[in-house]
């Protein structure tokens, strides 16, 4: 059988960055992973592996995953700028200089009215540098990290500091993978001029993982204060051990918590606790679930202007998929295993498979969805709107108009690229920035 590619978001960077594989990763095996994790840590329930006398090749999972994708999927089909909007045009500026980098974020509280404020911006490998920006519009970066869980943090294939977000009193939320390849949540407090981090940091959430793979990691906290954090299905050839659809487990979801302060300052008093109107899935299920199906929603984003949440999962064999929830849809299932994007997988069918938004078929360049933002600026005013997100093996970067029941417009491409795309920022001005981990950050301007 055909060795699959491994979608796997900032291995295949760093591989293609140092010449280790071929354009796509197409020389990274994905099979399950190396067995990492410290179960008894964790808050995950541990779910044995599906039983099964068969050869690991003769496997559902496995054989879907190394079946040619079938004709008639959707393309990408993108039309460029100059075509769909003569006379618009937008270009890439400079805007941090971090090697490596792959979460930032602005600080809002502290920007004022045609100023971007400053914010922070992470690396894979654990290490947080404040930024100032100047009257100009240039980012200064601090001569040094205000906080360094670099000997605390894997990073290999889909692990690292992979989320980052302003939550309640001005805290600063990680989500990073530790030494152990354990996901957790921690909080960080910056002094009051965002020079440094005071006091000590506190982890309120660790979610045990299976291996390396699909850990996903994104925080966001929605206009009521509830915060929402992605998972992934834990890697492995097609959800080898059926997380995707297993209730009992943090992985393959979307959870939603509300923060418990206690009434306390200090966030070592604080913790996360299942959301009011999370969904009752049934006996033994999960409560933190809010939405399940997922097989690595490494970014989520919400649209302020609609209180949507859009969630781009990235596809194993043949499809990227975008789907647009709105904050009342607890329960959602995205499908996975049993579909990838709206295609039948493996498994049993589903009476209840919330089919995406947008999707789009791998190949032609193409292997891996990187989730934007709405785009809701005013420097590019004709993308008001537009889901403006990128593909990390073909590095273009698009915008879609995408209506929630009703599919997409045409794509388009934006007529830019960064080597290695793997996230997006927003500002307090709703102006976007692309995060690269090969060149840094870079600002969207017309």
């Amino acid at each position: 059988m055909p060795r699959r590619r491994l979608f796997s978001l900032v291995a295949c960077a760093v591989a293609m960055t140092t010449g280790a594989a071929a354009a796509g990763c197409s020389g990274i095996d994905d099979s399950t992973g190396p067995a990492i994790g410290n179960p008894a840590g964790g808050t995950a329930t541990t779910v044995p592996e599906p039983t099964t006398t068969l050869p690991l090749t003769q496997t559902p999972e496995y054989v879907a995953s190394n079946t040619p994708c079938p004709a008639g999927l959707p393309e990408i089909g993108a039309v460029g700028v100059a075509e769909a909007a003569p006379g618009r045009t937008v270009t890439l500026e400079p805007f941090l200089d971090v090697p490596e980098a792959t979460v930032m974020v602005f600080d809002r509280a502290r920007s004022s009215a045609g100023s971007r404020g400053g914010g922070f911006v992470g690396d894979r490998r654990g290490r947080i540098w404040h930024f100032e920006v100047d009257g100009s519009g240039t980012a200064v970066l601090g001569d040094g990290p205000v906080a360094d869980f670099s000997s605390n943090t894997a990073a290999e294939h889909d692990q690292g500091l992979v989320g980052m977000t302003f939550g309640p009193k001005g805290r600063l939320w990680i989500n990073r993978t530790d030494r152990h390849g354990d996901s957790v949540v921690t909080v960080l407090t910056p002094r009051d001029d965002r020079s440094g981090l005071q006091g000590e940091s506190a982890n309120l959430l660790t979610v045990s993982q299976t291996n390396a793979q699909h850990n996903g990691g994104a925080l966001v906290f929605g206009p009521d204060g509830l915060l929402y954090v992605s998972f992934g299905d834990g890697g492995g050839l097609g959800d080898p051990h059926h997380h995707g659809q297993n209730l009992t487990t943090p992985l393959g979801a979307i959870l939603r918590f509300a923060v418990d302060d206690g009434g306390s300052t200090d966030a070592g008093d604080w913790r996360l606790v299942p959301a009011p109107g999370n969904p009752d899935l049934g006996t033994a299920s999960d409560p933190r679930i809010w939405a399940y199906g997922a097989r690595n929603p490494f970014q989520i984003s919400l649209d302020t202007v609609t209180g949507t949440l859009w969630v781009a999962d990235v596809g194993q064999q043949c499809m990227e998929e975008v789907t647009v929830l709105g904050l009342d849809e607890a329960g959602a299932n995205l499908g996975w295993n049993s579909y990838e994007g709206s295609r039948r997988f493996v498994g049993t069918e589903l009476d209840n498979h919330r089919e995406p938004d947008f999707e789009y078929r791998h190949g032609r360049g193409l292997c891996a969805v990187i989730g934007g933002h709405v785009y809701r600026g005013s420097e590019l005013d004709w993308l008001t709107g537009r889901y403006v997100f990128a593909d990390l093996c073909g590095g273009d970067i698009y915008a879609v108009a995408v209506q929630p029941g009703a599919g997409p417009d045409e794509v388009w491409s934006l007529g830019v690229s960064t080597p290695r795309p793997v996230g997006f920022g927003v500002d307090a001005a709703g102006e976007l920035y692309v995060i690269d981990i090969e060149t840094g950050v870079w600002r969207l301007a017309g």
